[in-house]
Parts: C-alpha cells; sequence; structure tokens
C-alpha cells in the first residue's frame, strides 16, 4: 500500500511542476523583444530632376525594441528621428510612429500624411510603409500639402 500513495505523490508533483512551467511562459512572452527592419528612402522628385538619387537612404535594424516602451532609430543622413511603441493586445499588434528632425531641419518637420504628428497603426502584416512630410502641422479640418521627405518602411518580426 505504500509504493502505490507515493507513486500517486510523485505524479501530482511532477503534474503541478508541469503547470507552474507552463503558467510562467506566456508571462515571459509578453514582456518579450520584438525586432524592426528599417528603410528609409530619402529620394525626392528634386533629387531625381537633378540626378541625386539614393544619396540619403538609410538601412538598419533595430534588435532591443520590448512590448510598451519606445524604440528609436537615428537616420543621420536624412537629420531624422523615428521613434515608435508596439502595444500587444492578445494576438494583435497596434504601432505609433513619431517622427523628429534634428538641428537641419525646420520647426516644421516632421509630419505623415495630413500634416499629422503621429500614425497609429494595426500591424495587420509585418511591413509598414509611411511617408513623411516638412512643412506644417493639421489644424482642426485645414487641408494641408506638405513637401515629402521620403518613404520609411519598417518591416516587424520576431514576436514573443
Amino acid at each position: 500500500m505504500f509504493r502505490p500513495s507515493w507513486i500517486w505523490l510523485l505524479n501530482r508533483a511532477l503534474a503541478v511542476a508541469v503547470i507552474v512551467t507552463a503558467l510562467e511562459l506566456p508571462s515571459c512572452a509578453i514582456a518579450g523583444d520584438y525586432t524592426v527592419s528599417y528603410a528609409f528612402d530619402g529620394t525626392t522628385r528634386a533629387d531625381v530632376a537633378r540626378g541625386a538619387t539614393g544619396a540619403s537612404n538609410e538601412v538598419g535594424i533595430a534588435k532591443e525594441c520590448r512590448y510598451g516602451q519606445r524604440c528609436t532609430i537615428e537616420l543621420t543622413k536624412s537629420d531624422l528621428t523615428i521613434s515608435f511603441h508596439v502595444e500587444r493586445s492578445g494576438w494583435s499588434h497596434k504601432v505609433t510612429v513619431f517622427a523628429d528632425g534634428g538641428r537641419s531641419r525646420s520647426d516644421g518637420c516632421c509630419y505623415f500624411f495630413g500634416g499629422d504628428r503621429l500614425v497609429s497603426k494595426e500591424l495587420t502584416e509585418p511591413l509598414l510603409r509611411l511617408w513623411i512630410y516638412e512643412g506644417q502641422a493639421r489644424k482642426r479640418n485645414e487641408y494641408v500639402e506638405n513637401l515629402p521627405l521620403g518613404l520609411l518602411y519598417l518591416q516587424f518580426s520576431d514576436f514573443n
């Protein structure tokens, strides 16, 4: 009689250990890192007209991004700082992107389509394409047509 109760106790302990380990894994995954590959095509129509294509194109990878925290990319050739953060809700991901100009940029830099200071998107595909403009912010229902600086590509991967 002693042996079967000992085996039963060992099985119970093993089952509890498996359940505790399984419960630990999802909480670690929620706080996990993700990777962003980026490219900025800063070739404008004026550049093409004077034959200077590719002068301000930049590529790279940001590997140290964490959910709920701001991740920053420095585009040195274009004098731009791109910041974004990703919020995770179940299986969906929402990204909010900001663009700021450096010292060589005017006070009216940088905006997205329609003069918006930031853009928020659901990540239904891993690749996000965003035009970045220089000019002025939109006020209320005002129509704004700013000068294009280039096209930003952000590709999100390794979601944990």
